[in-house]
């Protein structure tokens, strides 16, 4: 007979199979709050983090990111990456890392496919476009707002708003880091120098899925080319070395590539970067590990610097390819076309319904109460997708859409 393995099961193994630095799902930081905001019966068959990773998983503001762009937006082409397929692939690198060192993969899990749960609709333009609209209000920050999805926007539950997420779930949202944004760490979850080794696998990974994917994209679209990335070799020789195995790949292939060889070339060339950077991370941590005697999640938390880290020499050569892909894809006209298109959608819906807040859907206006308009009208636009939000524009304003069609 088999017997039925609860979450008291999967504590106990994870106690004896990962690393002393790795997050349990039996043990709350010292100076945390409480587990979930709101008690819940025990759920014995499941832990808490496979919990927390399934609700994010089915919740509605989850599934939205396969429609809010990344850098592309959505409607201009099918293959380019979404939110919902950045945050898979994150996702993935998180639980190679994890497992690579130890470390909790479900909690690593949990918090890849929640840490961009709250971004708006057409990228880092709308988040810009919307931080403006609220400067009187608070601004607006998709790490922060992420929070509010998870712990208030989301409706799933009669006992409570939000997905009522674990601290450590939430902490690996709220501190969430990349090169390009570092917001202030709310006092809730201040106590300690560094958040958790999973939240800063995340961290990482989100670094190395946005790398190379954007890369690809803009490998694809022909905003970047093997060329342009091999006049870097100097200063960027790992990702110089993309543009050789774009061409090396192809000179000895298994099969008639015809017509493939691109693409063929630059998919082994992009996962060659991933593998390349992942191996850098895993070892250069290990390192870190040794050096720094960390023994417990505790001691971890209350070191001055982060653990999980790129080596010096990659992590420079991170930084050098980041600004390079600013001034060559994401200021490209291409793309600030795109965004400056999103940045119109977003006022303009924004002027309306804030003028006009009973236009607003059911559940929102009954929030109204308690809350500010404009702070709800930001929560509407927010949890757009990208063509939700083009279809609701064109109803508005172009005479020509049938309101109804809407009801």
């Amino acid at each position: 007979m088999v017997d039925l393995r609860g979450a008291s099961y999967f504590d106990d193994s994870e106690r004896g199979e990962l690393s002393p630095l790795a997050s349990l799902g039996t043990d709350l930081p010292a100076k945390a709050g409480r587990v979930r905001a709101c008690e819940e019966p025990p759920q014995p068959e499941r832990p808490r983090f496979q919990l927390d990773r399934d609700r994010i998983l089915y919740s509605s503001s989850f599934r939205k990111l396969q429609y809010k762009t990344q850098v592309f937006v959505t409607h201009e082409g099918d293959l380019y990456r979404t939110r919902m397929t950045h945050t898979i692939e994150v996702m993935q690198i998180s639980r190679s890392l994890a497992r690579m060192l130890g470390l909790n993969e479900t909690l690593a899990e949990a918090i890849a496919l929640v840490h961009d749960i709250g971004h708006p609709p057409f990228g880092h333009g709308g988040e810009t476009a919307l931080d403006a609209l609220m400067k009187d209000g608070g601004g607006f920050d998709h790490n922060l707002h992420g929070l509010r999805v998870v712990d208030w926007l989301e409706r799933c539950y009669p006992s409570f708003r939000g997905l009522n997420l674990c601290w450590e779930t939430r902490e690996g949202l709220a501190r969430h880091r990349t090169l390009f944004d570092e917001p202030p760490v709310l006092e809730e979850f201040s106590a300690y120098p560094q958040p958790s080794a999973e939240c800063q696998v995340v961290n990482v990974a989100d670094t190395i899925a946005w790398c190379t994917h954007d890369l690809d994209d803009a490998l694809r679209i022909g905003l970047v080319s093997a060329d342009w990335l091999g006049e870097r070799a100097s200063e960027m020789p790992l990702i110089a070395q993309v543009a050789r195995v774009m061409v090396d790949s192809i000179e000895d292939p298994g099969w008639d590539l015809g017509a493939s060889r691109t693409d063929v070339g630059r998919m082994r060339a992009i996962s060659g970067m991933i593998n390349a950077l992942i191996t850098d991370v895993a070892r250069e941590t290990v390192a870190r590990m040794s050096r720094a005697g960390a023994g417990t999640p505790e001691a971890l938390r209350g070191l001055p610097d982060p653990l999980v880290s790129f080596s010096p020499g990659i992590d420079s050569q991170v930084h050098a390819f980041a600004l390079a892909m600013l001034e060559e894809v994401y200021l490209n006209p291409i793309v600030s076309r795109m965004i400056f298109k999103g940045e119109k959608i977003l006022g303009g819906l924004y002027e309306t319904f804030t003028s006009k807040p009973d236009m607003l859907p059911a559940p929102l206006v009954e929030d109204l109460e308690s809350e500010p308009a404009e702070r709800v009208v930001c929560d509407y636009l927010a949890g757009m997708t990208d063509r939700y939000a083009m279809d609701l524009y064109g109803m508005l304003y172009q005479p020509n859409v049938r309101t109804t069609d809407w009801f």
